[in-house]
């Protein structure tokens, strides 16, 4: 925790300082990679998919894949998704924001789309097995530190360019996603994003399409 005692001043240099230990751990010091000239779609999401004014896009909605093939980028270029965060923190960058991708459901018109790689629990941290959809096939992952920090310097990058004032899970834009993006995202990445840049999610009521709230207990406490 955060002294309350420390100055603006001093909390801007903390943060900066966090920031900088953070990012030299990560692949490429944090920086977004593009690979959007290796990306593909399938033909069903390529069917779905139409282009959109840059100024219509105001949101990230955050997902979890349900299943992780590791660290190699190369294996993700499918994912239907703008941007990829893996396990090890790699930050890739897939589709151009004027992509209306069939990503997240009543939230695809205004919304950029970043899926973190991993089968994630529904309680946060949980080893239980019946906290994983398809643990025997899919895996039973945890988010990692370094996809934290990914996801963190991801968000931080969508701010600065100036666009970006809202953030929203996957499970408020639609039907059968109860766990997308889990406690452990929403906690770490959206409450985070909320608390330090003032993003809008709606509130403790808001989905769309037919979609759910966000749970009280995907809050929990950011680091």
């Amino acid at each position: 925790m955060i002294p309350l005692w420390i100055s603006v001043a001093g909390l801007g240099a903390l943060l900066l300082t966090l920031s900088q230990r953070s990012s030299s751990r990560l692949p490429n010091g944090g920086k977004i990679v593009d690979r959007r000239k290796h990306a593909r779609l399938t033909d069903d999401a390529a069917s779905h998919t139409t282009t959109r004014k840059a100024s219509d896009v105001r949101a990230l909605v955050l997902h979890q894949m349900g299943f992780s093939r590791g660290n190699d980028p190369k294996r993700y270029d499918g994912v239907t998704a703008h941007y990829v965060v893996l396990p090890d923190g790699g930050i890739y960058w897939l589709h151009d924001h004027t992509t209306r991708l069939p990503a997240a459901g009543g939230l695809n018109s205004e919304s950029v789309s970043v899926e973190f790689a991993g089968n994630l629990p529904s309680r946060a941290g949980s080893t239980n097995p019946d906290a994983f959809w398809g643990g025997e096939k899919f895996g039973m992952d945890q988010l990692e530190q370094p996809q934290i920090e990914g996801g963190r310097a991801l968000v931080d990058a969508l701010r600065r360019q100036g666009w970006l004032t809202h953030i929203y899970a996957h499970r408020q834009g639609g039907p059968n996603r109860e766990n997308d993006p889990g406690p452990d995202v929403w906690r770490e990445i959206g409450a985070w994003a909320i608390r330090k840049h003032g993003l809008q999610w709606g509130g403790e009521s808001f989905a769309v399409n037919k979609g759910k709230p966000i749970p009280a207990h995907w809050w929990g406490a950011v680091a």
